[in-house]
């Protein structure tokens, strides 16, 4: 249904107050918003009466992987899983419902150590053996950095026995492999096309779901999204991270547009580290749980400054992954390289910046970089006797993810969700209940981080992510907002009740009360 107004909406970002306004739609744009009043007149088709009900900008995830997210529903999904032993008995009930073979590939997504009840442990190849031991399995840490495989997958790569990034247990490969030596898993994983179109569609609806009607793909597939807008297919809009090897085929950032083919490809993507959950995360310090491992920078110095000053000159914008204070230590110096040596400046991100101190921040600040960050990491992971105090102890843990002073300091703050878990209301609420309370975000800074803060670092913030004449009409109605003090069942009761792009009804989910 094409809507043409929209009554009885309260505005949380528009107004302080209780009133009720009203917002007309001119096609795919918003028109006139004004208190309520009595201007709907006449023939009531098209009008969606929000009862009271919260109308916000839709929400806009800054740092996604929605083919990891809709391939994930039709392989193997292991999110749910709560320990080692349940993890062990999925893998083996999956196989034991047939189709496998010894040159089939099992392949699940999504595994958590830090939320097994029995042990706390990456999974191995002898735990995969004992289950399954005559067809090739590959599980993905929820991180992406770090897959297990068992020893008939492990046969089948041709992986150079002194690698860095191939874990060992009594110097024997233990079926560990992260960031840089998952290049040799890759070919027997990767999807086809068709599998990753449908991955795209089915993360689309998913998005829709949970209210997100923008998504920045950070390591984006081009030729995927090159079918899908030649074929019309995208139902939600897209701004595209690329690889450095498709930058350099594309020469420069792809003249799609949000508002037409609903498809931006303007940032390449460039790894400074890995992550803190595979310990490969880049740290001044030992990580507190493994006392001889600080992690690994990706790219020495020079290697990362002249990538990114040639990626610069040529009109790209960076979206440098950075979770470690080394690996923070190393963008920044990188960005100031640029910033002397490049003859022109493009807006440019930093993804994840987790271990943030304050020097870093002032350097933000100066070279005017964007923090893409994820509250959804502090819901999950940051709390007390959680995954980051078991690999950083609480003295490191409780300055992660500073939000509040990233605000305070005057530096454009995004969020996203990167997948982990996918969810908008997830994310606000970690950002809500920081262990440190001095890092704690209002509601309203929390929700502008999702919109208009998502909409500035992804560079459409002329098109979507504020409630403005003449934006594109994409648009969320929520069942409610609790007050920003109230957590637990509260909270987790909101409902995504209805969502507009470019002022079409695209998702409805009828409630109690009804729309």
């Amino acid at each position: 249904m094409r809507v043409r107004a929209i009554v009885n909406a309260r505005l949380p970002l528009a107004d302080d107050g209780e009133r009720l306004w009203a917002m007309r739609l001119d096609g795919n744009r918003i028109g006139e918003i004004s208190p309520q009043s009595d201007w709907v007149q006449g023939d009531e088709s098209g009008i969606l009466d929000a009862k009271g009900r919260p109308v916000l900008p839709a929400f806009i995830d800054a740092h996604m992987h929605p083919i990891a997210l809709g391939l994930k529903q039709v392989r193997l999904d292991l999110s749910a899983v709560r320990s080692l032993k349940e993890l062990l008995e999925t893998v083996k009930e999956a196989v034991a419902k047939g189709g496998w073979s010894a040159n089939r590939w099992l392949i699940g997504y999504d595994w958590d150590e830090s939320q097994f009840s029995d042990e706390r442990r990456y999974p191995t190849r002898f735990d995969l053996d004992a289950v399954i031991s005559d067809v090739p399995v590959a599980l993905r840490r929820i991180d992406g950095h770090l897959w297990v495989v068992n020893s008939r997958a492990l046969s089948l790569l041709d992986l150079p026995p002194d690698h860095p990034f191939v874990f060992k247990t009594a110097g024997q490969p233990n079926g560990l492999l992260a960031d840089d030596a998952i290049r040799y898993l890759e070919p027997f994983i990767k999807p086809s096309a068709s599998e990753k179109r449908d991955a795209l569609k089915v993360a689309s609806e998913i998005a829709l779901k949970h209210g997100v009607a923008t998504i920045a793909d950070l390591y984006a597939d081009f030729s995927v999204y090159e079918t899908m807008v030649r074929d019309e297919a995208l139902s939600v809009r897209f701004v595209c991270c690329v690889p450095p090897a498709t930058a350099h085929e594309l020469g420069e950032p792809l003249s799609w547009r949000l508002e037409r083919e609903r498809c931006e490809v303007k940032f390449v993507k460039l790894f400074l580290d890995g992550s803190i959950g595979a310990r490969t995360a880049a740290l001044r310090e030992p990580y507190a749980d493994e006392p001889k491992e600080t992690g690994r920078l990706l790219l020495r110095d020079r290697a990362a400054e002249g990538l990114m000053l040639a990626f610069n000159e040529m009109g790209w914008s960076l979206a440098v992954h950075a979770i470690g204070d080394l690996a923070i230590d190393q963008a920044i110096e990188a960005f100031r390289f640029v910033r002397m040596e490049g003859t022109r400046w493009q807006r440019h991100r930093l993804e994840h910046l987790e271990l943030l101190r304050p020097e870093h921040i002032g350097w933000l600040r100066k070279l005017g970089l964007v923090a893409s960050m994820q509250p959804n990491f502090v819901a999950r992971w940051q709390g007390k006797g959680r995954l980051y105090e078991q690999r950083l102890g609480w003295r490191r843990t409780q300055r992660m993810n500073p939000f509040a002073s990233v605000l305070r300091a005057g530096v454009p703050l995004a969020f996203g969700s990167d997948g982990m878990p996918f969810g908008p209301l997830y994310g606000i609420l970690g950002a809500l209940t920081h262990p440190d309370p001095k890092e704690r975000l209002t509601l309203r800074e929390a929700l502008i981080a999702y919109t208009h803060g998502a909409a500035f670092a992804c560079q459409v913030e002329e098109q979507v992510g504020t409630l403005e004449k003449g934006k594109l009409a994409d648009l969320v109605v929520l069942s409610h907002l609790p007050d920003e003090t109230a957590f637990g069942k509260e909270w987790e009761q909101i409902r995504v009740e209805a969502v507009l792009v470019d002022g079409v009804l695209t998702y409805w989910q009828e409630s109690d009360g009804g729309l």
